[in-house]
């Protein structure tokens, strides 16, 4: 399948289109498997297809998919900030939940000022 419409990192070739992850290998439309050695978006380090992983999504889907933490906080948010802090030292104990590395160090020098 040539792309048509995503504009790739490298024009002059084709990219595989992944259609199905198990574990830590992709597989291609023709079933040719690739390890996935970069890891992509930090979820991606659980494993494709993790059977734990996807009950969870399932189970956190039925309720919410997001609230925005600007207006509220979510029993999920609270567990992971909990769990955080538990490995922080001395008396640091408030965690900023964001999405990526640049939101962090964003964030980071906003709160330093």
């Amino acid at each position: 399948m040539k792309s048509q419409f995503v504009f790739q990192r490298n024009s002059r070739t084709d990219l595989p289109v992944a259609r199905a992850g198990e574990g830590c290998f992709l597989f291609d439309q023709t079933g040719n498997a690739y390890l996935d050695g970069s890891g992509g978006a930090a979820v991606s380090c659980l494993g494709h297809s993790d059977l734990h992983v996807k009950n969870a999504i399932i189970k956190q889907a039925e309720n919410i998919a997001y609230a925005h933490t600007s207006f509220f906080t979510s029993s999920p948010a609270e567990d992971l900030a909990a769990r955080l802090a538990a490995y922080a030292p001395g008396n640091i104990n408030r965690v900023y939940l964001v999405s990526s590395g640049s939101e962090a160090m964003e964030a980071a020098i906003k709160l330093a000022r």
